[in-house]
Parts: C-alpha cells; sequence; structure tokens
C-alpha cells in the first residue's frame, strides 16, 4: 500500500507541557497522511481547550475521569479512520521521518502486523530506554533490550529484526491486524497490555518487527518528585502524600496481577507448574515487601531529595 493514512492515538492525563511537546513533533512529521486523535483522561490542566485553539485538526475524545491506558487507547482506535494505528505517549517526541521509516517497514511483508522503534531517554537523548522487547518463557521474565546502554556502546544488526513484543509506548499496529485479534484487553488497565498483544498477533500469524530508528524520545526518567511536590504544591502536601502512595501502591498490585494474567495466557504448558509456584513463593510476598518497605520508602526519598528541598 502506498502511504497509508495513520492515525496516532494518543491517551492524555496531566502534563499539558509534554502533550503539546509532543504534537509539535508530531506536525512537523514528513509523512503526508496523518490524523491526531487525543483522548483526554479528565481535563483538569486544561488541554482539551489549549489543544483545539492551536491544532483544531486533533480529532479528540473527552473521558470525566483517569481510565487508565487501555480504555483511551481503544477508544481512540473506534475514533479513528486510518489504516494503521500508532500508539504514541504523550510524554514523548518524534523524529521527523519516524512515521515514514516505520510505515515502511510495516509494510515491506504482509506478515508484519507491529512495528515500533528504538526509543531514548528524554533527559538524555543517547541513552536507550527501548531497543526490542524480549522474554524469557522459562524465567517468567521479561525486558527492554538495551535498557540504560548508550547508544554509541550498544552493538546491535542495523536491520529490522522479530522481537517478543513493542512497547505501548511506540507501537505501530495495521488497522486489520487489530480486526482480527481485537484491541487491547481490558483487563490490564495498564502494564503488559502491549506484550499481551504481540503475543496475540503472533499466535495469529503475524510478525512482531523492532526497527533500529532512534526516533523516540520518552521523559520516562521524570522523577515524581518533579510532578507531586514541587515548591508551588507544598500547600496541597497532605492531599499530594495520599495520592502518591495510593498511586504506587496500586500500581504494585496492578503490576503483579497483570504479570500473573500474561504468563497464565501466553506461558507454553511445561512452564506453568513453575510458574504457579514461583508465584506464590516468591511474587506475592515480592509485593507485599513492595507494599510495606519500597513505596514508603520511595515516598520519603522523593519528599527529602534537593529536588524538592524538604
Amino acid at each position: 500500500m502506498n502511504q497509508p493514512k495513520v492515525s496516532i492515538i494518543i491517551a492524555h492525563l496531566f502534563d499539558l507541557d509534554f502533550l503539546m511537546n509532543c504534537l509539535r513533533s508530531i506536525f512537523a512529521s514528513d509523512y503526508p497522511s496523518l490524523e491526531v486523535v487525543v483522548v483526554y483522561n479528565d481535563n483538569l490542566d486544561g488541554a482539551y481547550e489549549a489543544v483545539k485553539q492551536k491544532y483544531p485538526q486533533v480529532v479528540a475524545v473527552r473521558n470525566k475521569k483517569n481510565r487508565g491506558f487501555v480504555v483511551p487507547n481503544n477508544q481512540g482506535f473506534k475514533k479513528a479512520t486510518g489504516d494503521v494505528f500508532f500508539m504514541l505517549n504523550d510524554d514523548t517526541i518524534i523524529h521527523p521521518q519516524l512515521i515514514s521509516v516505520l510505515v515502511e517497514n510495516l509494510y515491506k511483508d504482509k506478515k508484519i502486523g507491529i512495528v515500533g522503534p528504538k526509543i531514548y531517554y528524554m533527559d538524555e537523548p543517547q541513552k536507550i530506554w527501548f531497543a526490542g522487547g524480549e522474554i524469557n518463557w522459562a524465567a517468567q521474565t521479561h525486558w527492554h533490550l538495551g535498557r540504560d546502554v548508550d547508544d554509541t556502546q550498544w552493538a546491535e544488526q542495523k536491520s529490522p529484526r522479530e522481537v517478543d513484543f513493542i512497547t505501548g509506548c511506540a507501537l505501530m499496529i495495521k488497522k486489520k491486524v487489530v480486526a482480527k485479534i481485537g484491541p487491547l484487553s481490558r483487563i490490564f488497565y495498564a502494564f503488559y497490555e502491549d506484550a499481551d498483544w504481540c503475543q496475540k498477533a503472533k499466535k495469529a500469524g503475524f510478525l512482531v518487527i523492532y526497527v533500529p530508528f532512534g526516533g523516540v524520545w520518552h521523559a520516562k526518567s521524570n522523577t515524581a518528585g518533579s510532578v507531586f511536590f514541587g515548591p508551588e504544591k507544598r500547600r496541597h502536601f497532605l492531599w499530594l502524600a495520599s495520592a502518591y502512595l495510593f498511586r504506587n501502591f496500586r500500581r504494585e498490585i496492578r503490576r503483579h496481577k497483570n504479570k500473573f494474567i500474561f504468563f497464565h495466557r501466553h506461558l507454553p504448558a511445561k512452564f506453568k507448574p513453575k510458574f504457579y509456584l514461583r508465584f506464590v513463593f516468591a511474587d506475592l510476598p515480592n509485593l507485599c515487601w513492595g507494599l510495606v518497605y519500597k513505596v514508603p520508602k520511595s515516598f520519603f526519598q522523593i519528599i527529602f531529595s534537593k529536588k524538592t528541598g524538604f
């Protein structure tokens, strides 16, 4: 297909500056046939009005509350009119050639269903955050290849290659693949939904391809302190502290729950007995340790850090 229409789906929650920077980079793209769909998980920062004023061509979906990551993206898929869907985090910026490179690779072979690029940290532009996703089924672990490695030190093939998963931070998929395997699974809300989707695509006969083009910078390394405990927000300290702890307790629980669901769904049968035993005797105790020690520890590290000034 020659230059199919690409619908970029962005789920937005809090930071308007990140979103505007992301949109600015998208509209600087050299790809000629783009549609942008922004799904607003509430509108506490006035993002809907700001985006509508500066980028009236953006298609909007508005939610009255935070609906996580999965539901907003699925809402975006329903609203989108493109032949290709590109999930993109709102705290990213992209290279002007990124869409063109990904589309070219997506349509190199009819079997290719999903592609994704190399992703860097926003504040360390040469340090890799993602260079393909790998799963060790025997050990029931998954990770980002190249994580925290300087790009000049990362030895990799220059040609695209098949991987176990592409991160939902920047994932491009053919519309016909979504029609066949269904949207993101709502049971995940957030965490493991991208790996689950990629495994479904593989089981349906499609290839999942990593493209070694460094075309995305992701603000993953921004500290929670700058978001929750900036000096201008000290008068709301108790509310913010409660919100931080609640959010992180919930995140730890969700991450362990979703890990169980993912591996229960996709793990080869020969590894399942070991996985269930490990989950009961290792993962659950680790979850409890995180709730009673790791999350509170991170909270105190943030509020007494130099950045927050407490």
